[in-house]
């Protein structure tokens, strides 16, 4: 009988312990519980608040990133129209000046009248010299026709002079 009382006793000796050790962990699972609650309030919360503002995020950081874009474009349609009429201004003084000066310049330049007045006049004294040169040819050809033609005459007239006959005996 003793070994079943110390047998009952060490059972009740473990119950108990077994009972502390129960009575030690039912406020740690309540803690747990009660972290677990909180954790999945947490977590809701955060899914409620925070997925809402990193979608707000992102459509601002898109709207900013449009908008900088848009900004980027605005400076080169604006930076473009720059250059044009900077540009367009300038070929405009340039065609004018041209044009201008163009229409100031008289039909003929005084220099290409002067050279074809010089080269006009040289032409024209040229064919003088040479119709001179011709005439002066002419005058002492026609003299030299003219000899020519008195020494034919000349021989002529002495050929037709006494002449020997040829029918009379000598």
């Amino acid at each position: 009988m003793r070994s079943a009382r110390d047998e009952l006793e060490r059972r009740v000796y473990d119950l108990r312990l077994t009972r502390q050790v129960a009575m030690q962990a039912l406020p740690s699972i309540r803690l747990i519980q009660e972290n677990d609650k909180a954790l999945a309030s947490k977590i809701q919360s955060v899914i409620a608040n925070t997925v809402p503002l990193w979608r707000q995020q992102l459509a601002q950081a898109l709207a900013i990133q449009n908008m900088r874009e848009a900004g980027r474009t605005l400076k080169q349609a604006t930076d473009l129209t720059n250059e044009l009429l900077t540009a367009n201004a300038e070929r405009l003084r340039e065609g004018n000046l041209e044009a201008r000066t163009q229409l100031e310049r008289g039909v003929f330049d005084i220099e290409a009248v002067k050279k074809a007045n010089a080269s006009l006049v040289a032409t024209i004294e040229d064919s003088l010299r040479i119709a001179q040169d011709a005439q002066a040819q002419r005058a002492s050809a026609t003299k030299e026709l003219e000899k020519a033609e008195g020494e034919i005459r000349r021989v002529l007239v002495a050929a037709k002079g006494p002449r020997p006959d040829a029918r009379r005996p000598m």
